[in-house]
């Protein structure tokens, strides 16, 4: 069965033409296909969003800490390091999303401007976004190995909190 989502009214229909678009509104099209003829429409559509959040997620691991780059055969080695890249992944997606009561939330064009990509305009931070970010905050610290007051651990540290609280902080 083929069924298809209108995006802009948030209808479903089938291939049948059970629901017909307005002539007046922009129609898109959006495809699904499955083999169980019993579900409805909706079910469908439910159980495909949920899918695509998988997808999402395993596609921001591989790419974006080193999910699909590990080559150690240990099945121990692998399940922890699964494990790790997912844990990275969602606490970089728990910094944005948890933002101290106190402060505002980091906001897409927050992000963008700090990037130096202020043409661009996403609807939503996504995890690329995320990563260089973080990458580019840390960057911007500018931490010495010849620096006699501290570590470069406590400069990471300092930098990082005079910037913006994580939410995490507060519980150590």
């Amino acid at each position: 069965m083929l069924c298809f989502w209108n995006t802009s009214s948030g209808t479903a229909g089938t291939a049948d033409g059970e629901i017909t678009p307005k002539r007046w509104k922009p129609y898109r099209y959006f495809l699904v296909f499955t083999t169980d003829l019993t579900l409805e429409i909706p079910k469908i559509i439910e159980y495909y969003q949920h899918r695509w959040q998988i997808e999402t997620a395993f596609r921001d691991v591989k790419q974006h800490f080193g999910f699909s780059g590990y080559q150690v055969k240990s099945r121990k080695s692998i399940n922890r390091f699964v494990q790790l890249s997912f844990t990275a992944a969602s606490l970089t997606k728990l910094i944005f999303t948890l933002p101290p009561p106190t402060e505002k939330p980091i906001t897409v064009k927050t992000v963008c401007e700090f990037l130096g990509i202020h043409w661009y305009h996403p609807k939503k931070l996504t995890q690329g976004l995320r990563v260089a970010y973080l990458q580019a905050q840390i960057r911007a610290c500018g931490f010495s190995t010849s620096s006699p007051e501290n570590t470069n651990s406590q400069n990471i540290n300092t930098c990082v909190q005079k910037d913006r609280t994580l939410p995490f902080d507060k519980a150590a």
